[in-house]
């Protein structure tokens, strides 16, 4: 990068989202550390923490990118993300350049270079998940990354076509739309042009792409009209989506289609509008006012057709951005208007993110906190019982010890004896999680919607699909509301066996938290709703294509296992955390009670280790109120932001 151009922000920003998530990491790992070296028992917490680092380490930023042909949306990302290799590297320019929808990140987990899944497999009617689990159909590149010239040439690939009658183009998924036709103007048999390809996956390490950030590429109402999964999956999980306009057109009839198809429905504060080449309107016959006055004119027309606040739209001119930093022209940058759509990129993309990974951490933390806070009070409690006992002891007879030891035996004996209502409260427990489990479990949740897949592989016309979609959801549903049910009813189990010990062994164990399914259930109502909406009178012809039907319905069941397998976790780690307080504390106990044994029984053969005892016991209470002091700093480093 140029030195007379100041370093993005987005690009600054995702560097430091990047630090800031791997320095959570790592002061969660040293507070796990710190835990198994206290002596404390984590268990209860364990679990939490090690959920916690799992979803900061494998956290990834994807940015979408979405545009009808011809927008220069492979320009701005040029220009965003690769002006610092001194040339285009994803091919821009007039017409047609990237034909087919692209994924770039970098995972050396994977293979490295360009692989090309070929258009043919729209026949069939595997998702692009279960495409990507079979490396051998994806045809493979190598990408010279460290030559910008030879990278920018491998991925001329994207651009790739090939010519085929016009009627295998619309089993294809093609030209279904009249207009278009009308325009071809071509015959059945008569040849076109469509994508050799049909996606692609470019891994490559990139200082950003290293970072965990994904670039998704999805060019035209055909590819991602065509593509249930990028539709209803890929682009709706993206933390920013930018569409791409052109100033010089405006929203034009295929733009609107794309808008209201498939990007307004899943709309939120997570998309903007980039309305690119704006330079075609900086006139030079007009003075800067006008030119100010007419790019806004543009702007609030565009907000209003898109029924969107205009301050998520951004006149921008890609080319003039990717030239500035080349050339390292501050003032041409500025102009170019690129900085203000990188900044709400980056307010949307990483501090948003951010924000709701901290608020996460907190909660974690907070419960972490608590939980072993109880831990150490009651040990404190204990100790500081002991020693109390103890102090009592000193000038009495030896009688007086042999009674305490008495008294002591039976309240071990009696502390056993409830041991069994432990063991028969972990039974209760686990017939009740199995239940759940028998709910969430794959075939019984996916029945329904392979049953309906059968039945649409045998059926000549797809209808009545909606309706039974619309059924299905709402059963799968119930499921969920009933699992909220389920949850409570062991949680009141829980708390009402927990109140017991706490009172029969002076134990501190809390109640379990509340768990509510409400995130995933709207998850779940925004997923069906999009399907089921999918899956209507507008795509009636694309759903007479059998490997597009079934494709589109295996890529729901894939989203309604997915989800499932979630809440199924979250139950599971949620059940397995409460009961781990109770198994934690009834250690404790045990290992309280072998001591005080052990110490009376000594002190009954020499009085020397009364005096002994004592000073240990002061020391365990020293030794406990630096733990708490040591908690204390160390959950307060996790949650510090310096």
């Amino acid at each position: 990068m140029n030195p007379q151009v100041e370093t993005p922000i987005l690009t600054t920003g995702l560097f430091d989202y990047a630090e800031w998530r791997a320095e959570r990491v790592q002061r969660l790992k040293a507070l796990l550390a710190w835990l198994d070296d206290s002596g404390l028992a984590p268990e209860p917490s364990r679990p939490l923490l090690l959920q916690q680092i799992a979803r900061l380490d494998n956290d990834r930023m994807t940015l979408a990118f979405v545009a009808e042909f011809s927008r220069g949306k492979s320009e701005l990302i040029n220009a965003i993300f690769f002006a610092g290799h001194g040339q285009r590297i994803l091919p821009a320019g007039a017409g047609r350049t990237t034909m087919c929808p692209m994924e770039l990140f970098s995972d050396p987990a994977q293979p490295r270079g360009l692989r090309l899944l070929p258009i043919d497999t729209r026949l069939q009617s595997q998702t692009l998940a279960q495409w990507k689990a079979s490396p051998q159909v994806w045809t493979q590149f190598d990408l010279p990354t460290q030559d910008a010239q030879g990278l920018a040439q491998a991925l001329t690939h994207l651009s790739d076509t090939q010519r085929v009658p016009l009627e295998r183009a619309q089993e294809l998924g093609f030209f279904h739309d009249a207009e278009e036709l009308a325009e071809l103007g071509a015959q059945p048999q008569d040849l076109v042009d469509i994508p050799l390809w049909r996606h692609a996956l470019v891994n490559f390490a990139h200082p950003l792409l290293d970072q965990g950030l994904t670039i998704l590429d999805t060019p035209g109402l055909n590819a991602v009209g065509a593509e249930p999964e990028l539709t209803l999956s890929l682009i709706p999980s993206a933390n920013a989506v930018v569409f791409v306009l052109g100033a010089d057109t405006g929203v034009t009839r295929s733009d609107l289609d794309i808008w209201k198809r498939h990007i307004a429905p899943t709309s939120g504060s997570q998309t903007l509008v980039a309305l690119n080449k704006v330079d075609a309107l900086w006139d030079p016959l007009l003075s800067a006012e006008q030119v100010a006055a007419t790019i806004d004119r543009q702007v609030q027309a565009t907000a209003q057709t898109l029924q969107l606040p205009a301050e998520r739209v951004f006149a921008v001119s890609a080319h003039k951005a990717l030239l500035a930093r080349i050339r390292g022209d501050a003032a041409l940058l500025a102009r170019s208007g690129l900085g203000q759509l990188e900044n709400a990129l980056n307010r949307t993309a990483n501090i948003d993110r951010r924000r709701l990974l901290q608020q996460g951490l907190r909660d974690t933390i907070g419960q972490v906190q608590a939980d072993l806070s109880r831990q150490l009070r009651s040990r404190l409690a204990e100790a500081q019982g002991q020693l109390d006992e103890l102090l009592a002891l000193r000038g009495k007879n030896a009688q007086m010890v042999v009674l305490m030891l008495q008294r002591l035996s039976a309240e071990r004996s009696e502390f056993d004896a409830g041991m069994a209502q432990v063991l028969a409260l972990r039974a209760v427990n686990n017939r009740m999680l199995d239940t759940l489990r028998e709910r969430f479990a794959a075939t019984a949740v996916l029945h329904d919607l392979e049953q309906l897949q059968a039945r649409m592989s045998r059926a000549l016309l797809k209808v009545g699909v909606k309706t039974e979609l619309a059924r299905i959801s709402a059963d799968l549903r119930a499921r969920l509301v009933d699992a909220e049910t389920q949850i409570e009813e062991i949680r009141q189990m829980l708390a009402a066996a927990f109140q017991r010990a706490n009172s029969q062994f002076g134990f501190t164990v809390s109640a379990p938290r509340v768990l509510r399914l409400n995130a995933l259930i709207q998850e779940f109502d925004r997923m069906a709703a999009a399907y089921t909406d999918h899956l209507s009178g507008v795509n009636w012809l694309k759903l007479q294509n059998n490997a597009y039907a079934l494709r589109t319905l295996r890529a729901m069941a894939a989203r309604v296992r997915d989800l499932f397998e979630r809440a199924l976790r979250d139950i599971e780690n949620w059940d397995r955390s409460a009961i781990a307080q109770l198994d934690s504390q009834v250690r404790e106990r045990k290992k309280q009670l072998n001591r005080r044994l052990s110490t009376l029984q000594r002190v009954e053969d020499t009085k020397d280790s009364l005096h002994e005892r004592i000073e240990d016991l002061r020391a365990q209470v020293a030794q406990i109120t630096a733990l708490q002091q040591g908690l204390a700093a160390q959950t307060a480093r996790v949650l510090d932001d310096a």
